[in-house]
């Protein structure tokens, strides 16, 4: 018994002193995915564009791994403490049992103190935490714009972050994605890793993010997919009736109202418009950014209806019983009615803070009352803006992607 108790101990020893020399990223046990999990991937628009948030169970499914249910939540021009003041509203409200974060770089680009950013970070970790949900902490991207004078302040921060990062990860016990470690080994290998904004990762600087995700969640053996499949998100409206808006007085586009909409005729005037929008000639694969989002469901062939004014679409969906649903809206949708009521969410058309538009699918998730038989679905698509829409029986439905 002696010895089965002094054994026991050196081998909780060697167990310690093997954890303390793990690197950050590895100290946390228990995020291998499972198919129960709901990973709310949060950041920037880097993270709006919701690439790396399909790579992920993708290569997962590929490699015969539990796929988890991931919800992408970025939005464009986000600073850290910004994604702490809506934590509440478009993370915790999906109820994750992990959340990736990655913020850093608009915090750099705007000269944000290291001070200001790490607090941000630890109020993302206390709600985080206080949910009972884990996290990963991606390392920020690279940024590599052409300006030497906006550029090298900016990486100079980013390098400060990674510390911070490190720093409250282990003081929290969440994982640390080496992201910006990938992106900055690719670009020393001369490969470009950034758009030629320099500031949004291109396709393979999506794979790195990806790559790092996977590898703090310890499936460092699962490999990223040999060709990308986004695939047609659920619930897309396929068939809607279109026009564009009536002309005011001024010339204008006349907004919708609820009144207007109320005695709305869909007549012969109005042209029938599908959707996905049609492939491409070139047969350009889903790296191409916008192919990708076409795959989803997003139209960008109504940019060549819109160009003078806004327009007006109206689809009507059959339902066998009444039921609850969720109207899913992306980027240039400026007005929505159900069944005549405007249920437009009210930072939709707050042209002071356009930023809390998004651009992914589902930035906006319109809870709704479905009724049995017709319901009608009407929205404003501004003028040359592309858009989705889509209406689900769930509010998560990325876990149909699944």
């Amino acid at each position: 018994m002696r010895l089965s108790l002094l054994t026991l101990s050196l081998v909780c020893a060697c167990l310690a002193l093997i954890a303390t020399r793990l690197p950050a990223g590895e100290e946390t046990p228990g995020l291998l995915p499972k198919a129960t999990d709901v990973v709310v991937c949060l950041g920037d628009s880097i993270t709006d564009g919701c690439t790396y948030a399909q790579l992920i169970p993708q290569a997962l499914k590929d490699a015969g791994k539990p796929v988890p249910t991931v919800v992408c939540s970025g939005v464009v021009c986000d600073t850290a403490p910004l994604m702490a003041a809506r934590m509440n509203k478009t993370v915790l409200s999906f109820q994750p049992t992990l959340v990736t974060l990655a913020a850093g770089t608009n915090d750099a680009l705007h000269g944000e103190t290291p001070e200001i950013y790490e607090k941000a970070l630890r109020e993302i970790a206390d709600k985080v935490k206080a949910q009972g949900a884990r996290m990963i902490l991606l390392t920020p991207c690279i940024i590599d714009v052409k300006a030497k004078d906006k550029r090298e302040p900016a990486e100079k921060l980013v390098a400060v972050y990674v510390e911070a990062i490190r720093k409250v990860a282990k003081e929290y016990g969440f994982a640390v994605a080496e992201n910006n470690a990938l992106q900055n080994k690719a670009r020393d290998d001369g490969k470009a890793v950034m758009s030629p904004d320099g500031i949004h990762p291109n396709y393979l600087g999506q794979t790195l993010m990806a790559r790092s995700i996977l590898d703090a969640m310890g499936c460092q053996e699962v490999p990223l997919p040999k060709e990308f499949k986004p695939q047609l998100f659920p619930g897309v409206i396929r068939e809607w009736r279109l026009r564009l808006a009536p002309k005011a007085a001024d010339g204008k586009a006349q907004p919708l109202t609820e009144e207007a909409v109320k005695s709305l005729t869909v007549d012969d005037t109005w042209k029938t418009f599908a959707l996905p929008d049609p492939e491409p000639k070139d047969n350009r694969s889903a790296e191409d950014w916008k192919e990708q989002e076409r795959r989803n469901g997003f139209s960008y062939a109504v940019k060549e209806i819109n160009k003078e004014r806004a327009i007006h679409l109206s689809a009507t969906i059959e339902a066998k019983e009444a039921k609850k649903a969720w109207i899913n809206t992306a980027t240039g949708i400026s007005k929505v009615f159900w069944n005549g009521k405007d249920v437009t969410p009210a930072e939709t058309n707050d042209e002071e803070k356009p930023c809390l538009r998004g651009y992914h699918a589902g930035k906006h998730r319109i809870p709704v009352e479905m009724q049995t038989g017709k319901n009608v679905l009407v929205i404003e698509v501004g003028q040359g803006q592309e858009f989705f829409c889509s209406v689900t029986d769930k509010m998560v439905w990325e876990a149909e992607l699944r």
